[in-house]
């Protein structure tokens, strides 16, 4: 408390609290005016600085500044009164300073991600009406972006939740660098993202920016030793092309987002009419598939890869689900779905069940015995038990490990520290390994070395465009050169036009796979492929046994 001259704003007499609170003892507060110690005030309607000497509103807050320097924020109230004979004014003063500091951390708390700092779905909601209005009102556009970052899951399992945690602040901060200031970034799940770009020019636009961000994540983020590469699946809807209604719209992006996960991850997806059904469409696929694999419904078909000279390298198998309306279900659609819903393990298992069996059957009619490839997903490798499941495996299966090959994508090699063990240890057994769609991301070449890696597969993008001319031509010599120099075999994946293969011949490509050649194939398909070209002199009773779907030991024949 305080009193003050009215003329001169000099204080006339202050009490011990003031004197603690603001620093001064009272003989220097007596030779101080209210000027001093009030941090100069903005009116924000006139932009022009309030007079000090006019009667405080009291439910205003007015900052003071203290002895040392800092501020702090008070509520004051004043009486007219008269001490010693002069007009003055007496001041209750409040100090709010913590009260104010305690409600903006529960407005933080409120409106924004405890983690990252970011919006939440509270405040991004304000966002969005804001956005929209605003573009009605000027006449232009606004989007939202749905962004998820793909198999972030595997991230925690790997490296654990502190480092997860931390890739979920460099991906804000990311976005945020890439982002204007009008533009909005919130987290609005576990690893989901949703962006408002506030004016945009048109859908194209949106699509840009949407692309923009998938490449800004597909560099590696680095935290500590580890090299982590994310990817991310967006589903964009602009305003008002797609919709004028805020969480209608938002739905419809969040739809297109599962929409590009479901294709593979790694890219954007426009929303379309009846994307918003996807949802049930994916609750759909997954009671189909676990009631494919309760009966048995899924397949297999193989793919023959050739040698360029023109005999059978071996096989690749791909994993079929039939579904009695769509026809067979993309597994872009359903892999990544059964790695989210906890299926892959069991849907992985009986793959390599199923490829080992059929493996015994067919090298029974083969003097020289063919190898099956058949893809690992990095969730499965990581099981403690794999390597015993696999073991267990061949071991009923009666099959040579030699004839087994693993393939595995380059997001597994850049997490080596977590897949080497594994690997090196099924390695042990006679098992080889592939690194499928190499060159689509960022594998170590120390990893490559290290691991026990026998072959690249170039991925099948890269031969698509294939030519002498062609940005692809250097990029696929130099994977075939660096594949040689690491004394690995090199396979050319997607291969369809004759000039493709001519060209991969010339530049020294080991194998070629696809359509040219081989489409993938039912097993009864592939048998008589293998009937025809090497079933000759084998003993009449394996072809009896392989006929009558029956197994024959090959061991005891050797």
């Amino acid at each position: 408390m305080w009193i003050y001259d009215v003329k001169s704003l000099r204080f006339l007499e202050v009490n011990g609290s003031a004197e603690r609170q603001y620093g001064y003892t009272r003989n220097e507060f007596l030779s101080l005016s209210l000027k001093d110690i009030l941090q100069p005030q903005t009116d924000p309607a006139t932009n022009q600085l309030v007079d000090v000497a006019a009667f405080p509103d009291p439910d205003k807050i007015w900052t003071h500044r203290k002895k040392d320097g800092t501020q702090i924020f008070v509520k004051v109230r004043e009486n007219d009164v008269r001490f010693h004979g002069r007009d003055g004014k007496y001041a209750v003063a409040e100090d709010v300073t913590e009260r104010l500091y305690l409600q903006g951390q529960l407005l933080q708390l409120a409106h924004h991600d405890g983690l990252t700092g970011l919006p939440n779905r509270v405040l991004l909601d304000q966002r969005v009406k804001q956005a929209f209005s605003a573009a009605q009102a000027r006449g232009h556009r606004a989007a939202i972006l749905c962004l998820d970052l793909d198999r972030f899951k595997q991230v925690n399992d790997w490296y654990g939740h502190a480092t997860g945690d931390e890739c979920l602040k460099r991906v804000g901060q990311l976005l945020m660098r890439r982002l204007r200031g009008m533009d909005t970034v919130a987290r609005t799940g576990g690893e989901e993202f949703t962006i408002v770009l506030a004016e945009v020019e048109s859908v194209a636009a949106a699509g840009i920016v949407a692309k923009a961000l998938l490449q800004v994540l597909s560099v590696p983020v680095e935290i500590e030793d580890h090299h982590i590469v994310l990817g991310a699946s967006i589903g964009v809807a602009v305003y008002p092309d797609h919709g004028t209604d805020g969480p209608e719209l938002w739905r419809s992006a969040d739809a297109a987002m599962y929409v590009a996960k479901r294709s593979g991850g790694n890219r954007h997806v426009m929303v379309v009419s009846g994307v918003t059904t996807t949802a049930a469409e994916t609750a759909g696929v997954e009671a189909h598939m676990r009631a494919m694999l309760l009966g048995g419904g899924f397949r297999l078909h193989y793919q023959v890869q050739y040698k360029t000279n023109g005999q059978i390298r071996g096989l690749e198998a791909l994993l079929r689900l039939p579904h009695p309306n769509l026809g067979y279900v993309n597994p872009g659609q359903f892999i990544p779905l059964a790695e989210e819903r906890g299926l892959i393990h069991p849907l992985g298992k009986w793959v390599i069940e199923e490829a080992c069996r059929q493996l015994m059957l067919w090298n029974a009619l083969r003097k020289t015995p063919i190898c099956i490839a058949v893809n690992v997903s990095p969730l499965q490798l990581m099981r403690p038990d794999f390597v015993e499941e696999v073991r267990h495996i061949i071991s009923q299966s009666g099959i040579d490990p030699a004839w087994l090959e693993m393939e595995i994508t380059e997001r597994v090699v850049l997490n080596f520290e977590v897949i080497a063990k594994h690997m090196e240890e099924l390695a042990r057994l006679g098992i080889r390994f592939a690194v499928d769609d190499f060159g689509t991301g960022y594998s170590s070449l120390q990893h490559l070395h290290r691991l026990p890696i026998s072959t690249l597969k170039i991925d099948g993008s890269f031969i698509q465009q294939l030519s002498e001319v062609s940005r692809s031509y250097p990029i696929v010599k130099s994977i075939i050169a660096m594949g040689h120099s690491l004394q690995l075999e090199v396979i050319a994946e997607g291969v369809e036009h004759a000039d493709q293969m001519r060209i991969l011949q010339e530049i020294g490509c080991d194998c070629i796979q696809g359509f040219l050649l081989s489409r993938p194939s039912p097993p009864e398909a592939i048998e008589d492929l293998l009937l025809d070209r090497q079933a000759k002199d084998v003993p009449s009773e394996i072809v009896e046994a392989v006929r009558n779907g029956t197994e024959y030991d090959m061991r005891l024949e050797s």
